[in-house]
């Protein structure tokens, strides 16, 4: 459905000779007409490759043959690597070939972006177009270990805060389901997940958790036995106790092995997870981008539902805390791509007013939205996601103090 929709949204702007956001232009074919002097540069695609081996030739206008080798539909998009802000795109049917006219810029990097029908989106290698002296751009200086230690600290402060919080939530929703009282400990539960996903901690938590991570918000996924499963525990059993066997007896029980785990979570136990070291930090850099990628995976695909319909709440507190890496980090960010920080904010903005679309409580199920909805969703997803990508590809942590 995500692919299917942002395919539709390239047909339609390709159709139209237009943009998202912009201005009408000339279609590929009629711009390669008008440019039959530009060489041609053949691009290949293919079920799970994305211009492989391709190399930016010099500054100038070029025209790409495109070439789909799969038997799926495709958008395909030639975007600029710091930014990731797309240059021109066509969508291209199974086993076509097709044209698409560009302008390189000395100087300027350049990649390609697949997005194959049923799976997901692939990139190509950066490929930087040399400068009018024939040197290419030198890249920008790293960011010593010093300097990203501050604001890694401040984001340890920012877990803190939220575990504690956590803490209380879970409290009141032992106290409720204690007390028999479904609809309160349905609403404290959904309180307590949110407060952990604000944290941009998912599942494993791209290791910075590691099995604890998994055990406090996994699935039941590849458990032997499921739902039924010793090891299927923390949020999502918790909600599957709630919502699916309306059992509070066991909520209570599961409850109290949450606080628990979460309780082990303490401000030291934080600062051994996120360690001040070169990897720890490249880790965490990732996460600008990761956050809104696994909620892709898993809410929006409603993988992680067990009865809820929260995933729509959950995507908006996934936003949230991919603000909150991007206010850390806007001051690197900035320095080297000056309009990544506003672009990101307004494409999350977009992704806010989508989810709010959907109803007054984000309580609608991903499966029931309307097809206007979900394409809402999707699109402003897939931008806040092309956006972020760069993110720790540009700011590279070096031990030069």
């Amino acid at each position: 459905m995500l692919a299917l929709t942002a395919l539709s949204a390239v047909a339609s702007a390709v159709a139209t000779g237009s943009t998202a956001g912009g201005p009408r232009r000339p279609s590929p074919a009629t711009d390669a007409t008008a440019s039959n002097h530009a060489s041609v540069e053949p691009i290949a695609v293919g079920q799970g490759t994305c211009a492989p081996g391709w190399r930016a030739p010099s500054a100038g206008r070029y025209l790409f043959a495109i070439a789909n080798h799969s038997s799926r539909w495709g958008a395909i998009s030639l975007f600029q690597w710091g930014s990731g802000v797309v240059v021109e795109r066509v969508a291209l049917r199974p086993g076509g070939v097709t044209r698409l006219a560009a302008q390189l810029e000395a100087g300027g990097a350049y990649g390609w972006g697949c997005l194959l029908l049923g799976l997901p989106r692939s990139v190509s290698a950066e490929a930087q177009v040399p400068s009018p002296q024939g040197q290419f751009v030198p890249a920008v200086a790293p960011v010593s270990a010093a300097q990203i230690a501050g604001p890694l600290l401040r984001y340890r402060r920012y877990v803190d805060g939220l575990l504690a919080l956590q803490q209380h939530e879970l409290t009141t929703l032992h106290e409720q389901a204690t007390a028999g009282d479904l609809a309160g400990a349905e609403s404290a539960w959904l309180a307590a997940h949110l407060t952990w996903l604000k944290i941009g901690q998912d599942d494993g938590a791209y290791g910075a958790f590691g099995e604890l991570g998994r055990r406090i918000d996994g699935t039941a996924a590849g458990l032997v036995g499921g739902t039924r499963s010793r090891d299927f525990t923390g949020f999502h059993k918790l909600e599957f106790d709630l919502w699916t066997r309306h059992d509070l007896r066991a909520a209570a029980g599961d409850t109290t092995r949450l606080l628990a785990m979460t309780r082990s979570l303490s401000p030291q136990a934080v600062a051994a997870d996120l360690p001040l070291t070169l990897t720890s930090m490249a880790n965490w850099l990732l996460r600008c981008h990761e956050i809104l990628e696994d909620a892709l995976r898993d809410s929006l695909s409603a993988n992680d539902d067990y009865g809820s319909n929260s995933d729509l709440a959950s995507l908006a507190a996934d936003v949230a805390a991919t603000r909150e890496m991007l206010r850390l980090l806007a001051p690197f960010i900035t320095a080297r791509v000056p309009h990544l920080v506003a672009t990101a904010e307004r494409e999350l903005s977009a992704l806010i007013d989508a989810i709010n679309g959907t109803g007054p409580d984000r309580g609608a199920g991903i499966a029931s939205l309307s097809v206007s909805q979900r394409e809402r969703v999707d699109a402003a997803s897939d931008a806040a996601l092309a956006t972020l990508a760069p993110v720790s590809d540009e700011i590279q942590v070096a031990n030069t103090s």
